[in-house]
């Protein structure tokens, strides 16, 4: 379920594979209160006899140009992606549920879950002792840009990250949306652009195919 979030979607972006070198996060900078377990075993439908919880349906995200948030806001989106990479790092899911919303958190673990999976083993899986990655395995956060206010009072920004479990840069590129929720922003959604090379031979976009 951790690594959800960083499977490649085969969408190109181009990225310089150095950049962002010395951006690791620390696995101990996960500080945020972790949800309850009960509580996300509710929401994924791991309680007694459920089945596994339905992914929640996404929320459309409007075409550009949006509204430039404000430094404050930027600040906070800033923070929410990096404790979330902190967390990954971490591997606590607990947590990183904590940085998410409902609707998010239900998208991306439900969906980690295969369908079949045993109850017990997806528990296992959610609720288990975290295991902090070594630092040469840490996500690194290499810039969050154009923060933006959309018109339903979400914020978006592009976030890169590095990834070392991805090849072969490990750099990719996300659209991360945030909803506020008390004094911070969760992570409500996720959209990914990643770095793919094209296979030798590959006709380039729009050449005619046979």
């Amino acid at each position: 379920a951790l690594t959800v979030a960083f499977v490649p979607a085969g969408v190109a972006a181009q990225a310089t594979p150095d950049a962002g070198k010395d951006r690791a996060v620390p696995a101990d900078e996960c500080q945020v209160e972790p949800r309850a377990v009960d509580e996300v075993f509710a929401l994924l439908g791991l309680m007694e006899e459920a089945e596994g919880g339905a992914p929640a349906a996404r929320t459309p995200v409007p075409a550009p140009p949006w509204t430039a948030a404000d430094k404050e806001t930027a600040a906070a989106a800033e923070a929410t992606a990096r404790e979330w990479l902190a967390c990954i790092n971490a591997d606590d899911n607990l947590r990183i549920a904590a940085l998410m919303s409902d609707a998010a958190l239900t998208r991306f673990f439900a969906s980690a879950l295969g369908a079949a999976e045993a109850i017990e083993a997806a528990r296992a899986n959610l609720a288990g002792t975290p295991v902090p990655r070594s630092e040469e395995e840490h996500a690194q956060l290499v810039a969050v840009s154009d923060v933006s206010r959309l018109d339903d009072g979400r914020i978006a920004a592009l976030v890169v990250v590095k990834e070392p479990a991805l090849r072969p840069s490990g750099q990719e590129t996300l659209l991360l949306i945030f909803t506020p929720v008390g004094d911070r922003l969760l992570i409500d959604d996720l959209i990914q652009f990643s770095a793919v090379p094209r296979p030798a031979g590959t006709p380039d976009a729009g050449t005619p195919q046979p």
